[in-house]
């Protein structure tokens, strides 16, 4: 698990103060560490300070004391960066994140802080690009994130374990040579990298969190992956517990390096290219996954079934692929989705914002809000059949969209059991039948599309969908509703519906009054073929008829005849 900044700040404090634990000989030794002391116990201070608090130290000041500890964390530093720090070779842990810095690092940051273990600038406007090689540096912790560099990525320190570079405009290529065997996170997110992942990247065997999303990144997705390895725990991905490569263009199967990193929680590989089906093991080797996100890519297959034995998945996207086949009862027995998600949820370790695709937007989310959504969404694949009554037991879910695929039958009786739904699309559809008074049970939700199916009958009243956003909206494409927003008496609807019902059935029945009269025929037809003396009494009735009716026209005619000539003059 990694250890917060502020955690490694508080060991830092506490090992920069014992040096001042020492007896006072002299007056003057009892100043100068009375001097260390007071700096120090500022810088604290400062650490803990208001976002207004602004440090105005001129460029040319030439600090009276030597720090180990300088935190300046959402205090107004900048914009110029401090130019009293290259007297402060001494530091080992330097925190000005959020400083309202816009400058350029200077080249003596570099040879300054050389020694320096922690390394936190991240949140400003600092430009300009890294040095091509930063393998003097000692820190095991640099977080510059969030800022406005420019450049490639720099090779990287021999013993870093955290780096954090994301959020920036970082260019070119990643370093061929990834040598940095103790990095744990490698957080590259949103920059503008190019190229392919560099195999080397298969020998940072502790990484337990990489993020590389939101480049140009193209090639084959990390594989990593030797049969003979297979159980190896001195492999990549083994201590792998959040993999972010969502947003990029990246092709290749689901990544078999994935069978060996039972502790992963978070999985995102939205964005890509990638094909092939869902693969089976994915529960029975990462078995402690809350998240997975494959929307937007070209995976085929079915839903795998034992998908279900995940206790603490939470967040399901595997909308807009090829996902064919119905929606399996099973996957009601999602346990973590069977629950409201408690706020003091404390088994997260990430801290930046994800992408979220809900109410037909997407918003960004930190991990504070992210780890309380409960999310199904199947959207745009090609899911037939109908939707299983016992989806309703999720009630944990706040997000439900089965929208864009060829989902038929009646939307599920107890809907309005998701008390905790937000959002809910079903748009794009064959649902038919009524839309199931419970709905309007969902006092939670602000967001709801039934466009385009096929239900029928009235508009579910209720103060929650009266309170919707374009409310026509919800409901166009669906002809049978009456009442609520789309107006109309329901009962003469009803009446109407009804007659335009009985008139679509006509064509019907045309055509089965024709099938019966050609099976009789043919029935009537095939048995005097088959029978001799049927087919003789038929033409002796035949000969009969028509000597009867020749003999009645002939005598009605001549009888016309005659009076025709006695009435002529």
């Amino acid at each position: 698990m990694a250890r917060p900044y502020s955690y490694i700040l508080q060991h830092k404090r506490e090992a920069a103060l014992s040096h001042f634990h020492l007896p006072f000989p002299t007056n003057m030794i009892k100043l100068g560490l009375l001097i260390r002391g007071t700096a120090l116990l500022l810088c604290l201070l400062i650490f803990r300070a208001a976002h207004s608090l602004r440090l105005a130290i001129k460029q040319k000041w030439v600090p009276p004391f030597r720090l180990k500890v300088a935190g300046f964390a959402s205090c107004q530093v900048g914009p110029s960066f401090p130019e009293w720090l290259r007297w402060q070779s001494d530091i080992d842990v330097l925190v000005l994140s959020n400083a309202n810095l816009d400058d350029v690092i200077p080249d003596w940051f570099w040879v300054t802080f050389s020694r320096a273990s922690f390394l936190q600038a991240s949140g400003n406007k600092l430009h300009g690009s890294l040095p091509a090689d930063l393998q003097h540096m000692s820190a095991d912790h640099i977080y510059l994130g969030s800022n406005k560099f420019t450049g490639q990525v720099p090779r990287l320190p021999i013993n870093i374990s955290r780096l954090n570079l994301s959020s920036n405009s970082f260019s070119g290529l990643l370093p061929s040579e990834l040598n940095a065997p103790l990095l744990g996170e490698f957080l590259l997110a949103n920059n503008q990298l190019t190229g392919t992942i560099p195999s080397s990247i298969c020998q940072l065997t502790r990484l337990n969190r990489l993020d590389l999303s939101g480049n140009h990144l193209t090639g084959d997705i990390i594989q990593c992956w030797k049969e003979s390895d297979a159980n190896s725990t001195n492999q990549f991905g083994f201590d792998m517990l959040s993999l972010s490569l969502n947003n990029n263009s990246l092709t290749g199967e689901f990544p078999k390096f994935l069978q060996r990193s039972s502790r992963l929680m978070f999985l995102d590989l939205s964005y890509n290219r990638l094909f092939g089906g869902l693969p089976e093991w994915l529960p029975e080797k990462m078995p402690h996954l809350k998240i997975l996100r494959v929307r937007s890519n070209m995976f085929s297959g079915h839903i795998p079934k034992n998908l279900t034995s995940l206790d603490s998945l939470h967040y399901l996207d595997i909308a807009y692929n090829n996902i064919s086949g119905s929606i399996a009862w099973s996957l009601s027995n999602l346990k973590a989705m069977m629950t409201v998600v408690s706020e003091d949820t404390e088994d997260y370790i990430f801290e930046e914002s994800i992408p979220v695709n809900t109410k037909d937007q997407k918003r960004d989310y930190t991990f504070a809000i992210y780890k309380l959504l409960v999310i199904l969404d199947l959207s745009s694949n090609s899911l037939t059949w109908h939707v299983p009554e016992e989806i309703t037991l999720l009630i944990g879910l706040t997000n439900l969209n089965l929208s864009n695929n060829q989902l038929t039958g009646p939307i599920p009786n107890h809907i309005g059991d998701l008390r905790q739904l937000d959002s809910l699309d079903l748009s794009f559809n064959e649902f038919s039948g009524a839309i199931p008074s419970s709905l309007s049970a969902l006092t939670y939700l602000s967001y709801l599309n039934l466009l385009y199916n096929n239900l029928s009958g009235a508009i579910p009243s209720g103060q929650q969908l009266q309170a919707l956003d374009n409310q026509m909206y919800i409901y166009i494409g669906n002809p049978g509703l009456c009442g609520g927003p789309v107006g109309g008496n329901c009962s003469s609807h009803n009446a109407e519906q009804s007659g335009l019902g009985d008139m679509n059935d006509m064509p019907s029945l045309y055509i089965a009054m024709s099938i019966g009269f050609v099976v009789g025929l043919w029935t009537v037809f095939c048995t005097m073929l088959m029978k001799r003396t049927w087919r003789d009494a038929f033409f002796r009735f035949i000969d009969r008829t028509y000597d009867m009716v020749y003999v009645q026209v002939a005598i009605r005619w001549a009888h016309v005849m005659e009076k025709t000539q006695e009435s002529a003059p």
